[in-house]
């Protein structure tokens, strides 16, 4: 009946706009994404998967939004977005590590993010959660000793280890371009003077190591180790295990006194154009199928907390329980980059580059 018709229609009506009002129901997605998103990468191994996997595992799920990587390191992304201004900024979302981060989050570069625009924020440690919620760490890569085991006798176990005469002339260590050229000072200070703040002291016992190969980046490190040119060489373990799935005759070594990390610190800018593909894409990396996907090829230390580990992979994750999350050495990165960065950079190209 007519009666009957225009009743069914007003009440469609009325179900579209409560649902319209009510906005996207919990599970479902949201108005489509579009536009370019730019999105920092390391090179090398990183690079290659980011292209081949993580960037068109993103694309698939949001098809209007177009990713593009901006290759490079961590202190020149830091520099061209100081240089560009909050308003303006050349990226959307910067993976980088938390030594360079922090120098750009203390001056207000980035967002905070929420359990609303980045859902998966709930399943991160808090451990990996950063103050505030400005930014988040997605993954990490332990940083520990890597040794060639058919050119080495007596393995070392400990970073102190590394003061063993035997290895002099065969060390690898990072330079201070590097942000693990700042941790191992500040490690050395704290091993050997007992105050990660001592940069003399961290400086002077760097000094003993002497001869040794500087690198400015983790797939120089690699290079240095495969080709034989670094017996002993600090190194990141997932580039450990990788190489060694490829037949490198690699060992890597948690040293006893515990890991420091590369921490990917991941952030929105202030200024990005495109925020909601952007904070989508924060909360892709931190899913649990993403994650797994770090974990599974690149062996990354997960930030996913509902993720489970047995078997070899425990292996080539060697960090991944709440007891070892929380045994990761950390740095007060607002101390370093208030002054002591500048004084690290100045003693090391004066007293170690310059000698």
């Amino acid at each position: 009946m007519m009666w009957q018709t225009r009743w069914r229609t007003a009440l469609v009506a009325l179900v579209a706009l409560v649902v319209m009002a009510a906005g996207p129901l919990p599970g479902t997605a949201g108005p489509a994404l579009s536009g370019t998103l730019v999105v920092t990468s390391y090179g090398g191994p990183w690079e290659q998967f980011m292209r081949s996997t993580i960037v068109p595992g993103f694309q698939a799920e949001h098809p209007g939004v177009r990713v593009e990587l901006a290759v490079g390191l961590s202190r020149d992304w830091i520099a061209k977005i100081r240089a560009a201004g909050k308003n303006d900024p050349p990226y959307d979302v910067v993976i980088a590590n938390a030594v360079w981060v922090s120098a750009a989050r203390l001056e207000g570069h980035f967002e905070r993010l929420t359990e609303q625009n980045v859902p998966n924020l709930k399943d991160v440690w808090p451990e990996l959660r950063n103050k505030n919620d400005v930014g988040v760490i997605f993954g990490l890569n332990p940083l520990g000793i890597g040794y060639r085991k058919d050119l080495v006798q007596n393995p070392p176990k400990r970073w102190t280890d590394l003061w063993n005469p035997e290895y002099r002339g065969r060390l690898g260590i990072y330079s201070i371009n590097n942000s693990a050229g700042p941790m191992f000072i500040m490690l050395a200070a704290k091993l050997f003077a007992n105050d990660p703040k001592n940069i003399e002291a961290g400086i002077n016992k760097i000094k003993e190591l002497r001869p040794f190969r500087q690198s400015d980046f983790s797939g120089d490190m690699e290079i240095l180790l495969t080709r034989g040119e670094v017996h002993v060489g600090i190194i990141d373990a997932p580039a450990v295990s990788r190489l060694k799935r490829q037949g490198a005759p690699l060992e890597f070594v948690p040293p006893i006194e515990g890991m420091f990390m590369f921490e990917q610190d991941t952030n929105v800018t202030v200024g990005s154009k495109n925020k909601a593909a952007a904070f989508a894409f924060v909360n892709y990396m931190l899913s649990r199928q993403t994650q797994e996907r770090w974990v599974n090829q690149y062996y990354l230390t997960p930030a996913n907390r509902t993720l489970r580990f047995s078997g070899e992979l425990a292996q080539l994750v060697p960090v991944h329980t709440a007891p070892q999350i929380r045994s990761i050495i950390k740095w007060d990165w607002d101390w370093f980059n208030t002054g002591a960065r500048e004084q690290m950079i100045e003693r090391w190209n004066r007293e170690i580059v310059g000698r």
